[in-house]
Order: C-alpha cells, then structure tokens, then sequence
C-alpha cells in the first residue's frame, strides 16, 4: 500500500487496523493542513490485506495493483455473502 501524504491527516487508523505493524507516523513528512507527520508503509512490510486503505477516512491509502473503488467492491461482496450465509 501507497500512502499520499498531502492526503494523510495523522489520524493513526492505519496504524490501529494493519495486523502486521507496517504502517508508521514519519515525522518528516508533511501531512494535510502542514501538520507534521504523515503515514508510511514502507514496501516490504506490507502485506497488502487492504485493511488501511479500506479504512482510512481520508482515502489517502491506496492499494498497489487495486483501486480504493475495487477494494471497497471486493469488501461490501464479503458481508454481503456472510450476510446471507448467516441468514
């Protein structure tokens, strides 16, 4: 996963959500607003399950090879399915 940083608002959900600790605050990054410190994942920690970019609010992560639109398809299939499964 990519994070644009001009995007990123510091809100540490990336970093609560991703079960295998990749994502980290650089303080050298510059996120919205001028804050200082923006998400980072670097490449070969992730394991792109999908779960920053599907929730981060402010749609600054972006799964490689994916878009946030497909990601987002592929996840409202998955409880659709359970939904019905459970039904």
């Amino acid at each position: 996963a990519v994070v644009d940083p001009a995007k990123c608002t510091g809100c540490l959900t990336c970093v609560r959500v991703c079960p295998f600790g990749a994502v980290q605050i650089n303080p050298a990054l510059v996120g919205v607003g001028g804050i200082q410190g923006a998400a980072e994942i670097p490449a070969a920690a992730c394991r792109g399950c999908g779960l920053c970019p599907a929730e981060c609010p402010a749609r600054a992560i972006q799964l490689q090879h994916f878009t946030d639109d497909q990601v987002l398809a592929k996840e409202e299939a998955l409880f659709e399915a359970l939904e019905l499964a459970l039904a």
